[in-house]
């Protein structure tokens, strides 16, 4: 298939997500993508609401990596990976980063939100789709947000959405190619390469409520993909990490 039949365009929708898994459940293929402009019922992690303005990309993409039950969980990792390696070709590497445990960073502001949904398909086979809300054109305000804009690269819609769509993808068959059983197998190290607030102070909070749990060095994430702080790991599921500054 050609990079246009695998990616389709839309100018407004109520969920990419939405949208993909759709095509997914009547069984379209691996690497298929649909982004828009804006998103009417845009949502991120844990449920909540995605503020989706026009001048931003939304993008989701159908994925169907051939990996075993245990190793699903690294797929989150392996997508952020991908968005970096596509906006590392547009020359701004120095500035992004990975943030616990797969949106994206720049000079500290969020820059992108990633969430992974799994599903089965209408003949019984799992599969994921990754959407990809990225700041282009307007960061959110009172978010703590960046945009591309804002890093001095803002390129045209649909081939940065290719691009996104395209290092997604091939990430994510690098990291099912990988040998190993564990989440994070062959993609550890180049997590941890890109990953913000290593060896830093953070607080560990809880998913629900937002109570303080602990605080401390984050030491590393272990090959299972859990945040270690201060000895202790942690799971993405139960707490989320910010910085002490």
């Amino acid at each position: 298939m050609s990079a246009e039949q695998h990616l389709r365009i839309l100018d407004v929708t109520r969920s990419t997500n939405d949208e993909a898994l759709s095509r997914a459940r009547g069984g379209a293929p691996h690497g298929t993508a649909v982004a828009a402009r804006r998103q009417t019922a845009g949502r991120g992690r844990r449920g909540h609401a995605w503020e989706s303005p026009d001048g931003n990309l939304y993008l989701s993409v159908v994925l169907r990596p051939q990996v075993t039950p245990t190793r699903l969980p690294g797929l989150a990792a392996a997508c952020g990976l991908g968005v970096l390696d596509a906006l590392d070709a547009s020359g701004i590497s120095n500035e992004t980063q990975l943030k616990w445990p797969n949106d994206l960073l720049a000079r500290g502001l969020k820059l992108a939100g990633i969430l992974v949904e799994t599903a089965r398909d209408d003949a019984g086979q799992t599969f994921a789709v990754c959407g990809v809300g990225l700041n282009v054109g307007r960061a959110p305000r009172g978010l703590g947000a960046i945009c591309l804009a804002a890093l001095g690269d803002a390129p045209s819609f649909s081939p940065l959405a290719e691009r996104l769509r395209s290092g997604v993808v091939s990430r994510v068959n690098a990291w099912a190619a990988a040998s190993g059983e564990r989440p994070l197998d062959g993609i550890r190290s180049d997590y941890l390469a890109r990953l913000a607030w290593l060896g830093e102070k953070v607080r560990v909070l809880a998913a629900e409520g937002g109570s303080e749990l602990a605080c401390g060095t984050l030491e590393t994430v272990d090959p299972w993909g859990r945040a270690v702080v201060a000895g202790v790991p942690y799971a993405s599921e139960l707490v989320s990490l910010r910085p002490t500054g």
